[in-house]
């Protein structure tokens, strides 16, 4: 017998072990594989000379690297706990240190190597689909399937880079004293839970200071940069982490004081939970931070997609807008003018505003004359008196001074009311007051004329906003130009982008926290059937069996939906003055939805781990 033979067995025999992490592997390597196929499309060269939607896509990629680096070292933890007996094995039958590990570094290439070709192949089959997908997403004209050398040759070399290291470098973990104790003895007992109480205060206090700080706007977080970013990250991680591990020990201990922990099958569940609490707090710990990715990848970024039109509407308000500067002249003005409501009126229904404001031009003051506020249609009208005034946003989201005006006027009005949504595209102006008629007269300030158009359907007439732009090009000397159609294409397919690449991440966070789930079960089966074949000789039936393993899944499956949950909707309101309802709801569906995937999976798993317990122990 070979050593290449033994390296076979050895993955034929823990073939339930090895398949959900070669599954999981092969997922991470397809989904790399499939953002270098579109990052290196030739089509994507002509459609983006910036390359900015390749880097996007190459950024992705390395995303998912990143996070199958980490993956397959947890993986290999894993394997590496359950083996260590049977290493132990041949250990004692004479084999080398050096040699176990070079059997368990082929096996992991073996492994890896396997994986690598069944992504690419399996992507190659599916890439055409891929493609079509992302032509839709991209909005581009052709992007049809072409022979992806550089993608194969990047994901070939980087995740047999990855492998490699990983695998060479687990291997060292590999203890031989703890192998051959393991195989001499048929219990081991994990350590439990110890109090940390001051842990738990001190990551919680650090965290609240972060993101206090960052609420606060204070001025030392831009001073250090991305290091306070990654700081807040890590304490985050370790708050969550000590919010398990302690909240699992205060579980078990309210649990054992409850009158009812002596009834039925209590007793036994809550003696479970606290052999196992430790294992059971890190993969509810890892099931929570994952599904947090995936809620953040989903409901977050589809939300943001959702809202594009709104958004839109809010910075820019009308369709087209021309603004016409001093510096123009009535003949091109009027030659401008007639080109835009020629192609309009092609295009369908549309109305036309006029309008015109005097403005201080180095500090980006405005002053209107009610009539002419009035003139405008997406907003109510209003009166005013002859010693009043009225105040309207020049900046979406920012709230105008209400008092600068008394700096230019030798009267002193009284303010009437305020307007916090700009009327025209934001940033064009800090703020605008709208005075009486006379009063607007008397300003001597540079005059800026407004033809301001609402088209019907606007969202599909991004030909017509192409039409204007080569029609009426852009100079800031005579004109400025501002096109809501333009800014809603843009704005959607960066959000498209963004949606498409989080949905592909969340699915990688999704199916590496089922194949937690399934690593922590599997690796525990062999110890759970000896002990529950033990339990049922002194009298426990198969149905108070099923009572306790099913609260341990529901425990294992629930606890980290529940508990993420929780973190992703009091950071939600947290944030309330800066999300909409929309977020609200689409955040609430997309939990809904993963909560019923999740409802089906705890069936399935349930099943099939319950009669591998009962029906073969």
């Amino acid at each position: 017998m070979s050593f290449n033979h033994i390296v076979i067995q050895n993955i034929l025999r823990d073939k339930w072990t090895y398949i959900s992490y070669f599954l999981s592997s092969v997922f991470s390597i397809l989904v790399f594989f499939l953002f270098s196929v579109t990052a290196f499309h030739p089509m994507l060269k002509e459609m983006d000379t910036n390359s900015t939607l390749g880097i996007t896509m190459i950024l992705a990629s390395f995303i998912v690297y990143i996070f199958s680096f980490v993956f397959i070292i947890y993986s290999l933890f894993a394997f590496l706990k359950k083996k260590t007996k049977n290493l132990g094995i041949f250990m004692i039958t004479g084999a080398s240190m050096k040699q176990v590990r070079k059997m368990v570094f082929r096996e992991n290439m073996l492994i890896a190597g396997v994986a690598i070709i069944t992504a690419i192949a399996f992507g190659l089959i599916i890439a055409p689909l891929f493609l079509m997908v992302a032509k839709k997403v991209l909005q581009a004209n052709s992007f049809g399937m072409y022979v992806p050398v550089q993608a194969i040759a990047l994901t070939v070399v980087l995740f047999a880079i990855l492998f490699f290291i990983v695998s060479k470098f687990m291997t060292r973990f590999i203890n031989k004293e703890e192998a051959v104790h393991l195989l001499k003895t048929d219990v081991t007992q994990e350590k439990l839970i110890a109090p940390a109480l001051w842990r738990l205060i001190l990551s919680l206090s650090v965290s609240g200071f972060l993101l206090l700080s960052l609420k606060m706007n204070m001025g030392w977080i831009e001073s250090i940069g991305m290091f306070y970013y990654i700081a807040l990250f890590i304490s985050l991680l370790l708050a969550i982490y000590f919010i398990v591990m302690q909240g699992t020990l205060l579980a078990i201990l309210l649990l054992q004081k409850r009158p009812s922990y002596f009834q039925k099958t209590n007793i036994l569940f809550v003696s479970n939970l606290e052999a196992k609490g430790r294992s059971h707090a890190h993969v509810i710990y890892l099931l929570t931070v994952l599904l947090l990715g995936v809620f953040v990848c989903t409901s977050v970024l589809y939300s943001s997609y959702y809202n594009v039109k709104e958004n839109t509407e809010a910075l820019y308000p009308y369709s087209y807008q021309y603004i016409s500067l001093p510096e123009n002249t009535l003949e091109d003005e009027q030659k401008d003018i007639t080109f835009i409501e020629t192609t309009l009126s092609k295009a369908g229904n549309y109305d036309a505003y006029y309008s015109e404001f005097k403005t201080d031009e180095k500090r980006r003051i405005a002053f209107m004359s009610v009539t002419n506020y009035n003139s405008l249609g997406l907003h109510e009208k209003i009166s005013l008196k002859k010693n009043e005034y009225y105040v309207v946003a020049g900046n979406e989201g920012v709230l105008p001074s209400t008092e600068t005006i008394h700096e230019y006027l030798l009267t002193k009005p009284h303010y009437a009311g305020l307007e916090k949504q700009n009327i025209f595209s934001t940033g064009l102006q800090n703020v605008y007051y709208i005075v009486p008629d006379a009063v607007y007269e008397t300003i001597d300030y540079p005059v800026y004329k407004v033809f301001a158009y609402e088209l019907e359907n606007w969202t599909e007439k991004i030909d017509v906003a192409k039409t204007l732009a080569s029609g009426v090009p852009i100079d800031l000397d005579v004109h400025l130009i501002a096109s809501k159609i333009e800014l809603y294409n843009a704005e959607k397919s960066v959000k498209s982008i963004m949606f498409f690449i989080g949905f592909m991440l969340s699915l990688i966070f999704l199916s590496a926290a089922m194949s937690i789930l399934y690593f922590y079960l599997q690796t525990s089966l062999e110890g759970e059937k000896k002990k529950y074949a033990g339990i049922r000789k002194i009298g426990l039936s198969v149905k108070e069996i099923a009572s306790v393993v099913t609260r341990e899944l529901a425990t294992l499956i629930f606890i980290p939906f529940t508990f993420a949950s929780i973190i992703l909707f009091v950071a939600m309101l947290s944030m309330r003055h800066y999300i909409s309802m929309t977020f609200y709801q689409m955040t609430a569906i997309g939990v809904g939805v993963f909560l019923l995937l999740f409802v089906i999976s705890f069936c399935i798993i349930r099943w099939g781990y319950l009669n591998k317990l009962v029906k073969e122990s």
